[in-house]
């Protein structure tokens, strides 16, 4: 599969939607199976930068300022565990942006653990 079938636009918001308890819930939606590859890896980062740059700009801001966010990778099937690592290791950097990592797995919510 190419980047752009695994991942869409990796500069574009796939999903964006408001839960009734006020959480902003990201969806950044993966297809078909995601190898480990270091470009996939690459490719993976800088999608979710972009969702997380996107959190910052004054459009969001303005709109959704004291809104908890949620940034949740989907997945259709798991994943290459290098993926799951990647985005473990990732948490801390999502953070920093005030904003909670879920991913989903066959829509599963699964837990990663340090």
């Amino acid at each position: 599969m190419t980047i752009e079938e695994m991942f869409g636009d990796l500069y574009s918001i796939d999903i964006m939607a408001e839960k009734k308890t006020g959480e902003i819930v990201l969806f950044l939606i993966c297809y078909g199976f995601i190898d480990g590859e270091e470009k996939t890896q690459r490719a993976l980062l800088t999608k979710i930068e972009a969702y997380l740059k996107y959190t910052k700009s004054a459009e969001f801001q303005n709109e959704y300022l004291k809104c908890p966010i949620i940034l949740r990778v989907t997945f259709k099937e798991k994943p290459d565990q290098l993926i799951l690592d990647l985005l473990k290791n990732s948490q801390s950097w999502i953070m920093e942006y005030d904003v909670t990592l879920e991913v989903e797995i066959n829509n599963k919510t699964i837990k990663l653990l340090p």
